[in-house]
């Protein structure tokens, strides 16, 4: 990996304090992730257990097939994108253009499964 002295914004007076900084920004992001998708799985629990036989009945319209590829296909262009990352800091050029194509790619096929799913 390239050596160099990352640049300190203009706000900081060090890089230590824009350090840490940038690491209390990520862990309240992750506070407010975990508050937001706690919140989301505690009303589904809520309204599952309320409403059971609308649950059964929704159930019955679910395509697994296309669930599962979805899922496959998300995870997927997750990693083509945390290679397009490595191979940009690696200065990989190639790498780079090409993982960020599968990407694209791969996005698309996911909006598309998407659009057969919403039919």
């Amino acid at each position: 990996m390239a050596e160099h002295a990352a640049a300190v914004a203009h706000q900081f007076d060090d890089a230590e304090q824009q350090r840490g900084a940038a690491e209390l920004g990520m862990w309240i992001f992750l506070a407010t992730e975990v508050m937001f998708f706690g919140g989301m799985f505690t009303a589904f629990t809520a309204y599952r257990w309320l409403y059971p036989a609308a649950f059964a009945h929704a159930s019955r319209h679910l395509d697994v097939l296309l669930g599962g590829t979805n899922t496959v296909v998300l995870i997927g262009s997750s990693l083509t994108m945390v290679l397009a990352v490595h191979g940009a800091r690696e200065g990989h050029r190639r790498t780079l253009l090409v993982c960020l194509a599968l990407t694209m790619c791969l996005g698309s096929v996911f909006l598309g499964i998407k659009a057969i799913e919403w039919r």
